[in-house]
């Protein structure tokens, strides 16, 4: 296997990494980011904290027919989350980071920028989808030339085009899961916790590690805030750019040396939209029109209590982040084909069963 760009060396994290991502700190790795993981955590609760007053008067999410929630909730905690993780990003990079930080930094800029404009006044889908879609070009663009997905030099720009797609998938599906509370810190936690891990281990780089970190940390910091019934959401401000960086990372995992990494990191979501919009397209549904048709929404609509429910994600997304972990420190196909079937076996069942449940309680904006 080729040595992973950017991994962290016996000694420390060197200044320049092989793929040109300039950092000022000198700790290891893993300590350098379990500090990071700890600020962030820290300074997304405090600043939630400040926050809140401002956003109830701002982003008030109120209760409608697609709602879990009683009573009107303020929305936009990603702000704060977006917040604490550039704070630590300009402690480890500096203030002028290499392009690829820079990008994904101005992309997910973007994209708190326009949730949060879609919190205070709904935006055309058309329009954010368009707005969406140009943020994917400038983070994929910020990726070194060396990344591939596949080693075939003649796909390179249909493989960045697949990115783009990708990421764009990604910050939707991230936004169409965010439903209840606490499901968003119990799909992606492990994710980042898994990522976070790879780098001290040696299965991925140290910019691939350290932004799990900081985002493992962030979203620790929301989930104190978030646990039901919850005093903040996250809102599409905070939703969007998560759904990037979680992309992001996905996409550089599959780029590590083991494909199926990415998409077992996502799985959870990935399967529950995908199963999700094939519903409703064989019931002659709109796709772009705002539903309550996810697995996790009968649930809840069932009678499954919302922090079960949670648990439930947090344990499967925790065990496909195991299987995607196994793949990056065994890529032979036949181990990744067998983590991708493992991990299927692990997200289908809770989905199809959930999905099998009767209503028992109203969707509009009573459920628990």
């Amino acid at each position: 296997m080729p040595p992973r760009a950017g991994a962290a060396s016996r000694g420390g994290i060197l200044s320049v990494s092989a793929e040109g991502t300039r950092a000022i700190f000198t700790f290891d790795l893993a300590t350098f980011s379990a500090y990071a993981a700890a600020i962030a955590a820290v300074l997304t609760w405090l600043l939630i904290a400040l926050s809140r007053p401002l956003l109830a008067r701002l982003a008030l999410a109120r209760p409608n027919a697609r709602s879990s929630h009683r009573v009107p909730v303020p929305q936009g905690a990603g702000l704060a989350m977006l917040a604490a993780g550039l704070f630590v990003v300009l402690i480890a990079y500096g203030a002028r980071p290499d392009r690829m930080v820079g990008c994904l930094t101005l992309a997910a800029l973007g994209l708190a920028a326009l949730g949060l404009s879609d919190d205070i006044r709904p935006l055309r889908w058309r329009l954010k989808l368009l707005l969406q879609a140009l943020c994917c070009v400038v983070a994929v663009a910020g990726l070194p030339a060396s990344l591939h997905l596949l080693p075939v030099e003649a796909l390179f720009w249909p493989e960045r085009l697949a990115m783009v797609f990708a990421l764009l998938a990604m910050v939707n599906i991230v936004n169409f899961i965010d439903g209840i509370d606490e499901i968003t810190a119990a799909h992606s936690a492990p994710v980042f916790a898994a990522l976070a891990l790879a780098g001290p281990l040696a299965l991925a780089g140290a910019a691939t590690s350290l932004t799990a970190a900081v985002g493992f940390g962030a979203v620790a910091g929301f989930w104190l805030w978030n646990r039901h019934p919850a005093h903040i959401f996250l809102g599409d401000a905070g939703s969007l750019p998560l759904g990037l960086v979680i992309g992001w990372l996905a996409l550089r995992a599959s780029a590590e040396g083991a494909l199926v990494a990415g998409p077992l990191l996502v799985l959870y979501p990935l399967t529950d939209a995908a199963v999700t919009l094939v519903r409703r397209h064989r019931r002659g549904a709109a796709l772009a029109e705002p539903h309550r048709d996810h697995a996790y929404q009968h649930a809840v609509d069932s009678g499954v209590p919302v922090r079960r429910v949670a648990a439930t994600v947090a344990l499967v997304s925790s065990a496909t982040a195991l299987l995607a972990l196994v793949s990056l420190a065994m890529p032979h196909p036949v181990v990744q084909a067998g983590c991708l079937i493992v991990g299927f076996c692990w997200v289908v069942p809770p989905i199809v069963g959930w999905l099998r449940r009767k209503p028992v309680v109203p969707p509009a904006g009573t459920a628990p």
